[in-house]
């Protein structure tokens, strides 16, 4: 199967953000990465983890934010975001 995947209100979301260099981020339901990558390139020094359990969407996602290290896609639910921080020594998130 194909995955496809189209981020929607992508400018919004990113604009709404106001994304700090250095902050920590998290998608809990990364998809195809589209809001991810967006986050990711705005990062230097930040930190994001993309959640998603669809292992489709998990092998595009984590294709995508290959070329940013500071990305990291993780299987699991958003309905359990704390644990996966927690998991990742992260306290709390930017956004």
């Amino acid at each position: 199967m194909e995955f496809k995947h189209i981020p929607v209100l992508l400018d919004e979301t990113i604009s709404a953000l106001e994304i700090k260099r250095d902050g920590i981020y998290v998608d809990g339901t990364a998809g195809g990465g589209g809001h991810s990558e967006e986050i990711a390139k705005r990062l230097e020094g930040g930190q994001l983890i993309s959640i998603d359990r669809d292992p489709d969407a998990l092998a595009v996602a984590s294709q995508r934010l290959s070329p940013y290290p500071q990305a990291k896609v993780i299987k699991g639910n958003f309905s359990d975001i704390r644990e996966i921080l927690n998991q990742q020594n992260i306290a709390a998130a930017d956004g």
